[in-house]
C-alpha cells in the first residue's frame, strides 16, 4: 500500500512541474494544479498498470499505441472535468504526455508494493 502511495505523490509531483514548465498548459490557480494532480497520479498510479496487464494482446497488435491512448485519455479527463484547465498547441501536452508515461512507466517498474 505505500508504494501505490509513493506512486500517486510522485506522479502528482511530477504533473505540477510539467503544467509549471510547459508553455501552452494553463491552470488558473495553484489549488486546481494540485487537484489535477492528485487525479492523475491517482489515475496514473492506479489505472495504468490495470490497463497494462489487461491490454497485452491488444498492445502487441498497435505496437503500444494502446498504452499511449490510456496516457493520454487521463490528462484529458482531468481537462474535462476541472474547471480552469487551458491547452493550447499540440506540442506542449504531447511533451507532457510523453514525460509522464515514460515517469510512470517507471515508478510502476522500480516501486513495487509489497
Amino acid at each position: 500500500m505505500s508504494g501505490f502511495l509513493l506512486r500517486i505523490i510522485i506522479n502528482a509531483a511530477l504533473l505540477v512541474l510539467v503544467v509549471f514548465e510547459l508553455p501552452g498548459i494553463f491552470v488558473d490557480t495553484f489549488g486546481g494544479t494540485l487537484l489535477g494532480s492528485a487525479i492523475i497520479g491517482f489515475a496514473n498510479a492506479s489505472i495504468r498498470p490495470m490497463l497494462s496487464a489487461l491490454s497485452a494482446p491488444l498492445n502487441s497488435m498497435t505496437l503500444g499505441g494502446f498504452t499511449v491512448a490510456t496516457n493520454i485519455f487521463a490528462p484529458l479527463a482531468v481537462v474535462t472535468t476541472l474547471p480552469g484547465y487551458q491547452i493550447s498547441g499540440v506540442f506542449s501536452p504531447l511533451m507532457g504526455v510523453v514525460f509522464l508515461t515514460v515517469c510512470s512507466i517507471a515508478l510502476t517498474k522500480t516501486i513495487q508494493d509489497r
